[in-house]
């Protein structure tokens, strides 16, 4: 289940990103292009300033400049709103040609339950789909068959203000109880440490899994596998202790007490307009805080009890082509040449991406990220846990979470249990 990355494999790229659009030879490969309707429909999910929206942009005016037939319209929806959204067209019969899917397991609209249920098409003739690195290919692929392409191999971390730790005197923390002393020391400056937007209760999810990646899978890389077959249970230490660790943060104050009237992009403004130090997030946000007016750092964060820092990243979001499509094989030459290496298609791909490539051979060239490449080559890294558990557990997680923080009537051991008991009824 480790997530074993080379540097050799990462490149400018960005969480569910998919920079493709047309090549210029155009395409008649359906009813639908003979009858002249040529409408080329994309969904996904992301903030405008994120990584999918400014994919989206991007790929609509290469897709209509290199195929004049084509008309490309985009749907970009908050991500609480984009499964529901997608269920309803998919049960409708009204699917977008193309929409954004999660990695394994992770999620409703994982690339395992849409492939499973028959929605998504079956990518096996693509060309180039032996360029990605192993952990891409299994990533979003069913049963041995490949059904999506992502561009990117996302990291969450702790994204913080560099002049504010150096004006403090804080070096960067190696361990957890470093850590929460660089929190206390900001807390006792004035200075707010953390910062987080759990309106948006999906950005739970960004720090609770940098902790589990120290926590949980360093003491048993096969934990999740384990769920399956009762050997472990989240209410084992493990994960009650990662729970604990997590909502120490909180109860200590060095997270925003408004976070839960918060959501991303507010969070982000406010780290942006350094009113706190720290935000967790992904690499995939690196959009919306590149223009910060401080030097701006990327780290892992140090929830190991000794030794070394582990880091939480995965294979990020990619586009399925739907299986409802009237225009499939025009979206698999598409697919296609944004792989081949050389092409236009596929220096649009990378140049739109921003952080890790899942393209074999590209070298990393965004330096804000340069603190976590050790950890990839060191192999200390371990993929994001929901991708693992079936879609809702981290729902679930995020649900119980918010109450114990909002209320202070719920426990970690509370929290373990409600997402033990909601493993069991989706496994």
């Amino acid at each position: 289940m480790k997530r074993i990355l080379r540097l050799s494999a990462l490149a400018i790229a960005s969480m569910g990103v998919l920079a493709a659009c047309g090549n210029g030879g155009g395409s008649t490969d359906d009813s639908a292009a003979d009858s002249g309707e040529k409408t080329i429909t994309v969904m996904a999910s992301g903030v405008k300033d994120g990584s999918q929206g400014v994919f989206l942009e991007s790929f609509k005016e290469l897709v209509e400049k290199q195929y004049p037939d084509y008309t490309v319209e985009t749907t970009l929806l908050p991500d609480d709103q984009y499964y529901t959204a997608l269920k309803s067209k998919l049960s409708t019969g009204q699917s977008p040609d193309l929409f954004l899917v999660q990695p394994k397991k992770a999620s409703a609209s994982s690339v395992e339950e849409m492939a499973e249920a028959g929605y998504i098409e079956d990518l096996s003739d693509l060309e180039n789909w032996d360029k990605l690195i192993d952990q891409a290919k299994a990533d979003m692929s069913y049963e041995d068959k490949p059904y999506a392409l992502s561009s990117s191999v996302g990291v969450l971390g702790t994204w913080y203000n560099k002049d504010v730790f150096e004006q403090n005197n804080i070096a960067i923390p190696t361990n957890w109880q470093e850590f929460l002393a660089a929190c206390e020391q900001l807390k006792a400056a004035g200075i707010t440490p953390i910062v987080m937007g759990d309106k948006d209760s999906y950005m739970i999810q960004f720090g609770m899994y940098q902790v589990a990646a120290n926590q949980v899978y360093t003491a048993n890389a096969d934990f999740d596998n384990q769920l399956y077959t009762g050997e472990t249970k989240f209410t084992d230490e493990e994960w009650v202790n990662t729970i604990t660790m997590y909502k120490e943060l909180y109860d200590k104050g060095y997270v925003t007490e408004n976070s839960l009237g918060l959501g991303q992009p507010q969070a982000q403004q406010l780290f942006m307009d350094q009113k706190a130090a720290m935000i967790f997030d992904g690499d995939f946000s690196y959009p919306a805080l590149e223009d910060a007016a401080f030097n701006l750092g990327f780290m892992g964060m140090p929830a190991n009890d000794e030794g070394d820092t582990y880091i939480a990243a995965a294979t990020g979001a990619g586009y399925a082509i739907s299986s409802q499509s009237e225009h499939k094989d025009m979206l698999k030459d598409v697919f296609n040449e944004m792989t081949d290496g050389s092409s236009e298609l596929y220096n649009a791909w990378v140049s739109t991406a921003t952080s890790f490539s899942t393209y074999k051979g590209v070298e990393l060239s965004n330096e804000v990220f340069a603190d976590v490449v050790p950890a990839f080559e060191a192999s200390q890294s371990f993929y994001w846990c929901n991708q693992a558990w079936p879609a809702g557990t981290e729902t679930e997680m995020q649900s119980k979470f918010s109450e114990m923080i909002g209320t202070g009537k719920v426990t970690p051991e509370e929290v373990a249990e409600a997402m033990q008991k909601k493993f069991e009824e989706l496994k």
